[in-house]
């Protein structure tokens, strides 16, 4: 299997950092929604705390499977009738559903805030697309049918959501900022806000989108870069990446003691780019850089400065 530079920083950089360190009725839905909806099987849930609980759906978009995790707000009634925004959070390359929760604290960060979080599984090199079949189609791994047209149904049925694009926000750190950048510029219709943390904006897996020198048109269609008109109808868009400099997180200033500091500076160049685009196109957002490696403590610091503006886009 072929793995592109990107792919093998990212590996590296999780194996070194790792080394470191209830459902209620929902919304009323539509039939599509609903077809859409159950196209989702629960095959096991757990409920891990008062607000957060991991569920295991079956869907035929996937071989296997997935862990969806969905964390609810303080005092969320499945009975009442007030609703709810939601944030759509995506992992990192070589992580995992869980990881916003067992490094991110999620649950934390987002106590205050009455705001439903949702953190699926997106492969650990799925990078947030149907994956590429040599025929020109499409085979499974189908992860952006699976988030896009069945999780997101599933979610508005299940909980008590505002199901509609105003109430809808997506973020993700690494790969995820890609996915998030991505499914944002490809469905404008169901995201009025979008964040990427640390993305990998430039690049993908090429078992995912198939060999970039034959499938150009393919990798055009989901790089963030080239999607990047398509980012102009969001309220809320914020870039947040390191340089790859150790910053106020690392222990020492010494490059070579900070284990995500190489693929920072990696992912950085691809970042300015993505900016300087945006700019050009006159689309407003947020751009912070600066010093900062690949590592949970940026991602953690980036979620909860995104939060209050995030919650007075979905208010």
């Amino acid at each position: 299997m072929r793995r592109t530079a990107l792919t093998r920083l990212l590996l590296a950089a999780a194996l070194a950092l790792a080394a470191c360190g209830g459902g209620g009725d929902g919304a009323s839905p539509t039939p599509a929604t609903t077809s859409a909806a159950q196209a989702l099987r629960i095959q096991a849930q757990d409920r891990l705390s008062a607000r957060l609980t991991d569920f295991y759906l079956a869907t035929p978009a996937l071989d296997q499977p997935a862990h969806v995790q969905v964390l609810l707000p303080r005092g969320y009634d499945p009975e009442g009738t007030r609703r709810y925004p939601v944030l759509y959070l995506l992992h990192g390359c070589c992580g995992a559903y869980d990881a916003w929760t067992q490094f991110g604290e999620t649950e934390q960060i987002t106590r205050r805030y009455p705001l439903i979080v949702v953190m699926p599984e997106g492969g650990s090199n799925g990078w947030y697309t149907d994956w590429y079949a040599p025929d020109g189609a499409t085979t499974r791994p189908l992860w952006e049918t699976f988030h896009v047209k069945q999780l997101i149904p599933w979610v508005d049925a299940r909980f008590k959501t505002v199901a509609e694009r105003g109430g809808r926000a997506v973020a993700g750190l690494s790969m995820g900022g890609y996915g998030a950048l991505t499914y944002a510029a490809r469905h404008p219709d169901l995201f009025v806000a979008a964040a990427s943390y640390s993305g990998a904006l430039e690049e993908a897996s090429e078992e995912a989108l198939g060999p970039r020198s034959e499938n150009r048109e393919r990798w055009r269609e989901h790089l963030p870069i080239d999607q990047a008109a398509h980012l102009k109808g969001l309220e809320l868009l914020e870039l947040r990446t390191g340089d790859g400099r150790p910053g106020p997180f690392e222990r020492s200033r010494d490059a070579a003691d900070c284990a995500g500091c190489e693929l920072e500076r990696y992912l950085y160049p691809s970042n300015v780019r993505l900016h300087e685009r945006l700019d050009r196109l006159g689309i407003r957002h947020v751009w912070v850089h600066g010093r900062g490696s690949h590592d949970w403590p940026y991602w953690r610091r980036d979620l909860r400065r995104t939060l209050p503006a995030l919650m007075r886009v979905l208010d």
